[in-house]
């Protein structure tokens, strides 16, 4: 377990009002899936959505897979709608590789992603279509759902969506957006490394780290056990707030489930601060400038006063790690300034005024 925030790469723990998020998303998935009926398997495109399918394994025992899929699209595409992803054997081998068929036989697959602008959630949910098709699973090939995790009503109101009842302007959901988007690096706790299409034509599949698997497992149990010491516990907790919402007021902060002060404001819209570097990309600053704040949070939730300074220890060391010439280079030039500075504030404070007690001063 961690014991404060960054030790094991972590940009932060996950707070209160992360797991009302995961809670709120997972409680539209199931009360979806049950209406529909059959059985359901629930499999998280890429690296965005890993926390949200480990909080659905934790706390409701679901079968939730990640599968590292990535497809890109050009802005032509957006326009479009959906880009067809050309199908061969290395997409085929690709597939069956982390979704074998004796594990998508006799279920209805749920794609689950964020989405931010693009529409390769679309994509996705045509390529496996057109996949279980190709190996004889017809009746799945029906049932292929998406749940795109997003603030757009485009996608959130699409035939094939299951998250037509999500509302981005509920707090708790408007939380895990951000949290998507911005401030959980993915690199500490997606096991699987980013991929594209070139990779995967290239007959090439990604290994799973058991080493972040472990790390994300943890921090989530942590955060369960944070709120009600057992997963029961903070389940119960967050039924019982998500059970009040209807009564809260909107001033009622202490509600996680509560409408938003300001509803219909965007993701871009809230983050209202102006970067200070012209020369950085507007997303990183947003990501860098929401990773401190919810450090500093978390670090003071889970009573963690040096969490942020750990944080930032663990970046120094990791960038020493990948460029030891020039961390060498940047030690070296930083104990030549200060070693500059301290002569010259040295010099400056031995400074003594000279007295002259000659004869003719006197006379003067």
């Amino acid at each position: 377990m961690p014991k404060y925030v960054g030790e094991q790469g972590e940009n932060r723990l996950f707070q209160r009002k992360d797991l009302a998020g995961f809670y709120y998303v997972s409680r539209l998935l199931l009360e979806e899936a049950e209406s529909l009926g059959g059985k359901f398997l629930y499999v998280g495109l890429g690296r965005s959505p890993v926390v949200v399918m480990e909080f659905l394994r934790q706390v409701f025992g679901i079968k939730a897979v990640d599968f590292p899929l990535s497809i890109e699209t050009t802005k032509k595409e957006y326009e479009q709608g959906k880009r067809d992803v050309p199908y061969d054997k290395a997409m085929s081998n690709y597939i069956e590789k982390y979704l074998p068929r004796e594990l998508l036989e006799g279920r209805r697959l749920i794609l689950v992603d964020y989405v931010d602008s693009g529409y390769s959630l679309m994509s996705a949910q045509a390529l496996m279509e057109h996949h279980l098709k190709t190996v004889g699973l017809h009746d799945e090939a029906k049932h292929v759902y998406i749940a795109p995790l997003t603030e757009l009503e485009q996608f959130l109101q699409h035939e094939k969506s299951v998250l037509k009842k999500f509302s981005p302007d509920i707090s708790a959901a408007h939380r895990l957006l951000k949290v998507l988007k911005a401030t959980i690096d993915k690199e500490p706790f997606a096991r699987f490394p980013r991929t594209s299409e070139a990779f995967i034509r290239a007959g090439n599949f990604p290994v799973s780290s058991d080493e972040v698997e472990n790390r994300l497992r943890a921090v989530m149990k942590l955060a369960i056990e944070h709120m009600g010491e057992d997963k029961e516990g903070a389940l119960e907790k967050l039924e019982s707030a998500f059970k009040e919402s209807k009564y809260a007021l909107e001033e009622d902060s202490k509600n996680w489930f509560r409408k938003r002060r300001n509803p219909g404001r965007t993701l871009n819209q809230s983050f209202s601060f102006i970067p200070t570097n012209p020369n950085r990309r507007r997303s990183d600053v947003e990501k860098e400038h929401l990773n401190n704040r919810y450090s500093r949070l978390s670090s003071e939730e889970y009573g963690i006063p040096d969490g942020a300074l750990s944080y930032r220890f663990g970046q120094a060391s990791t960038y020493v790690a990948n460029h030891p010439v020039q961390a060498a280079i940047g030690a070296i030039l930083s104990i030549l300034a200060i070693a500059y500075i301290f002569m010259l504030f040295k010099g400056l404070f031995s400074v003594v005024p000279v007295v002259d007690s000659s004869d003719r001063v006197r006379e003067l």
